[in-house]
C-alpha cells in the first residue's frame, strides 16, 4: 500500500468519525429540543388551563357582583317608592288634621278635606283596607263610611290604587250580580274605563264554590278579573271630598 493511499484512507476515516460525531450531536440536540418543546407545551397547557380557570372564576364573581348590584338597586328603588308613599300619606294626614281643626274652629263648617287615614286624590277620598272580606261585606263597610267601593275611571286612578294596595287582590265596585256589569255609583260601565285581563270576565264556574263569578277585583298585575263574590280580598272605599265620616 502506498503512502499516498494510506494518507487518503486515514483522512477518509477521520471524516467518517467527524460525521458520526456531528450526527450524534445533532441527535442529542434534537432530543433536547424535543424535550424542551414537550416541557414548554406541558407548561403552557398548564398555564392556559390555570388562566381559563381563573377567567371562569372571575366571570362567576363578576356575575355574582352584577346580580348583587341589581338586587341592591331594586331594593333601593322599592325602599324609595315606599318612603315616598309614606311621605305622601303623612302630608295627607297633616293636611286632613289641619282641615278638621279649621272646621272645628269655624263652628262645624263643611269639611273640604279627607279624614285621618283617608287619602285625597283628584277630588275624592280613598280608604285602603288592611284586612280581607267578601265583596258584599266590603261594600257594606264602605256604605257605613258614607262611601262606596272604589270606581276606577282612568288609568291614572288605576295606578293610584295600585300604588297604595301593592300586588294584592283588591275588590272594586264593579259587579254583575243583578244583571249586566255595573258600577256601584251608576257610572256608565260600557263607555267608561276598563282594564280586564285577556279573556276576562269569563264567569268561570269550575272553581267548585258554586255559581259563577259576579264581582270584579284588581289582580297582582293591575288587570281586572271576575271572581266568586264571597272570596275574602282587600278592598278600597271611595267618596267625594268632604263626605266621608
Amino acid at each position: 500500500m502506498t503512502k499516498d493511499y494510506q494518507d487518503f484512507q486515514h483522512l477518509d476515516n477521520d471524516n467518517d468519525h467527524r460525521q458520526l460525531r456531528r450526527d450524534s450531536q445533532l441527535r442529542e440536540d434534537l432530543l433536547a429540543l424535543r424535550q424542551n418543546f414537550s416541557n414548554f407545551t406541558v407548561s403552557t397547557e398548564g398555564q392556559v388551563k390555570a388562566l381559563s380557570i381563573q377567567g371562569s372564576s372571575v366571570g362567576r364573581k363578576m356575575k355574582t357582583v352584577e346580580s348583587e348590584l341589581e338586587k341592591q338597586q331594586k331594593d333601593l328603588s322599592e325602599d324609595h317608592s315606599e318612603l315616598l308613599l309614606q311621605v305622601k300619606q303623612l302630608v295627607s294626614d297633616v293636611r286632613s288634621l289641619s282641615c278638621q281643626m279649621a272646621a272645628l274652629q269655624g263652628n262645624g263648617s263643611e269639611r273640604t278635606c279627607c279624614p285621618i287615614n283617608w287619602v285625597e286624590y283628584e277630588g275624592s277620598c280613598y280608604w285602603f283596607s288592611s284586612s280581607a272580606r267578601s265583596w258584599t261585606e266590603a261594600d257594606k263597610y264602605c256604605q257605613l263610611e258614607n262611601a262606596h267601593l272604589v270606581v276606577v275611571n282612568s288609568q291614572d286612578e288605576q295606578k293610584f290604587v295600585q300604588q297604595h294596595m301593592g300586588p294584592l287582590n283588591t275588590w272594586i265596585g264593579l259587579t254583575d250580580q243583578n244583571g249586566p256589569w255595573r258600577w256601584v255609583d251608576e257610572t256608565d260601565y260600557e263607555k267608561g274605563f276598563q282594564n280586564w285581563r285577556p279573556h276576562q270576565p269569563d264567569d268561570w264556574s269550575g272553581h267548585g264554590l258554586g255559581g259563577g263569578e259576579d264581582c270584579a277585583h284588581i289582580t297582582h298585575d293591575g288587570r281586572w278579573n271576575d271572581d266568586v263574590c264571597r272570596r275574602p280580598y282587600r278592598w278600597v272605599c271611595e267618596t267625594e271630598l268632604g263626605k266621608a265620616n
